[in-house]
């Protein structure tokens, strides 16, 4: 009876975990809204309808007609599917194995420090007007990681030594998370004196808050510049009054076009990269080449998907975000939710190296819906360094 408990225990799981997967790669294809709407309804009656025709089998023919007696009952399809299942749970236990226990940082990654700091502490409750879901105990909505990471590029000149990028992504002004806590975010960023400042998308949510960017985004200060691309909630917005309110506070407008920016002694050449949502994507015909030969190239783009593009046009540093680390991070399991192609394995977002590209994604400062579990927002101060000097 309990090996019995045991295996409708796991076929849940597997369950879950498979209908998850399906509804993360779905989300990647930059689908229209209306779309993926009618995408996760369908997704939704099959998950819940599968567990129902089983329990409706078990009530009239008991667990011979599931659980298989031999291998040729395996090819049965309510057995065959319940071995599905519990491979999919193989599957995951083998990735969180790997992910917490063997996957090494990448070389790429020379030193990662955290510094958490807890916006909520000490400020009027009025004057941040946030959710209410955002004091369910246990949610780090609040809890900002100001971190710094170290990444070695294989092509970096050397006048650039030492250069430091302020990567922030997926803000989501929704007025669900007060404006205050955003002018904490800009304070704290300007502190750490970056030289450039990127941003990935999704900016906001609704078009009551483009207001709030004069004061927040509009207040961030960098020795090059402030350089933004677009994410899918953009366009659930204004985009224009979004773009038009993003430049005249002061950032540039990457949107699927590329720029080369003085710096230093030489120049990088910055692209906007806004596929699979905002199309066509830049066209680098008349950019100058890669380095070794030409400037280094840093890639914005929203979804990590976008390593394969950024990869073809030989990107040294590609910065993106949109999974928010999963949101929701289970006990050893980890992220279920994840939009992506790959579904969950950028989810933990930090820095993956895929040569000459190194990857940087991010969590994200905040989310369409106030809930954080055991994945705290952040801001990442990126240093970039060449090999020779490590």
């Amino acid at each position: 009876m309990l090996l019995l408990l045991v295996l409708i225990f796991l076929a849940m799981a597997g369950h879950v975990l498979l209908w998850a997967e399906v509804v993360n790669r779905s989300h990647g294809f930059g689908l229209r809204r209306r779309w993926i709407k009618a995408s996760l309804l369908l997704v939704a009656a099959i998950a819940v309808g599968i567990p129902l025709a089983y329990c409706v089998v078990l009530a009239r023919n008991g667990w011979g007609a599931v659980l298989p007696d031999s291998w040729s009952e395996l090819l049965r399809p309510a057995s065959l599917y319940l071995v599905v299942c519990w491979a999919a749970v193989a599957v995951a236990a083998v990735r969180v194995v790997h992910e917490r226990w063997l996957r090494r940082p990448p070389s790429a990654l020379r030193h990662h420090r955290e510094n958490l700091i807890d916006l909520a502490g000490g400020t009027d409750v009025a004057e941040h007007e946030h959710h209410f879901l955002v004091r369910m105990p246990g949610n780090e909505s609040l809890q900002l990681d100001v971190a710094e990471r170290a990444l070695e590029l294989a092509r970096l000149p050397e006048c650039l030594e030492g250069l430091t990028v302020m990567h922030l992504s997926d803000l989501h002004f929704t007025g669900r998370v007060g404006k205050a806590y955003f002018d904490q975010v800009v304070r704290l960023a300007n502190e750490t004196e970056p030289d450039l400042v990127v941003i990935t998308g999704d900016l906001a949510d609704v078009n009551e808050c483009i207001d709030w960017i004069p004061d927040t985004l509009g207040r961030l200060r960098s020795r090059w510049g402030s350089y933004f691309v677009l994410g899918n909630h953009d366009l659930l917005i204004d985009t224009v009054r979004l773009r038009r309110t993003m430049v005249d506070s002061g950032l540039t407008d990457l949107g699927n076009r590329w720029l080369e920016v003085p710096v230093r002694e030489t120049s990088v050449v910055l692209v906007g990269d806004e596929l699979p949502w905002i199309k066509p994507g830049p066209d680098l015909g008349d950019a100058p080449p890669p380095a070794p030969r030409g400037p280094l190239r840093i890639v914005l783009t929203h979804t990590p998907d976008q390593l394969g593009w950024a990869r073809r046009h030989e990107a040294d540093l590609l910065v993106a975000g949109h999974l928010h680390g999963g949101q929701i991070r289970l006990p050893l399991l980890g992220a279920l939710l994840s939009p992506s192609r790959a579904s969950v394995k950028y989810a933990q977002a930090g820095v993956f190296h895929a040569p000459p590209t190194v990857m940087h994604v991010s969590r994200g400062v905040s989310g369409m819906y106030p809930i954080r579990l055991n994945c705290p927002p952040e801001i990442v101060r990126l240093v970039l360094h060449a090999p020779a000097h490590g």
